[in-house]
């Protein structure tokens, strides 16, 4: 929220705006360490600084939510560094051997390539499988359908 003043008067003190430092704390602590502290620049006027003041939850909440969606890109981002580093090579072979659709082939590549690991590792026990893999057994059938892998395999 903003308030627009059109004289410098109507300020609170001599500052147009405030920076408020949120210090948010763990539920339960009581060591007094924060976890985290937050600088917010609010504009000066009364009706904005009470709105700030009452809105306080609401404005901890989406730090909170800003802070979980901060961690959860860096862990995406560590992941895809890691992938691409041990995928290079591959990449680089099908991008020689295939003409256009790589992205097409190789997630068909990489589904054959997660069902086969996840059956070696599990005995080609489909109630294992599909939990490994996050799929129903209906999916997995299909899944292997479409990657050609055989049901005798499966069976095995």
């Amino acid at each position: 929220m903003g308030h627009s003043c059109k004289k410098l008067s109507s300020y609170e003190g001599d500052c147009i705006y405030r920076v408020m430092e949120v210090v948010m704390m763990k539920n339960g602590s009581t060591c007094g360490k924060a976890t985290s502290n937050h600088l917010l620049l609010v504009d000066n006027n009364q009706e904005t600084l009470k709105f700030v003041q009452e809105s306080m939850d609401d404005i901890i909440t989406n730090i909170i939510r800003v802070n979980k969606m901060t961690k959860t890109n860096k862990k995406i981002d560590e992941n895809a560094k890691l992938f691409e580093k041990n995928l290079d090579p591959l990449f680089s072979v099908m991008a020689e051997k295939t003409e256009g659709s790589i992205l097409d082939k190789l997630s068909v590549s990489l589904k054959k390539a997660l069902i086969l690991m996840a059956m070696d590792r599990y005995k080609s026990n489909k109630d294992s499988v599909c939990k490994a893999l996050g799929i129903s057994p209906e999916k997995l059938d299909g899944e292997m359908v479409l990657c050609g892998i055989s049901k005798e395999r499966h069976a095995a």
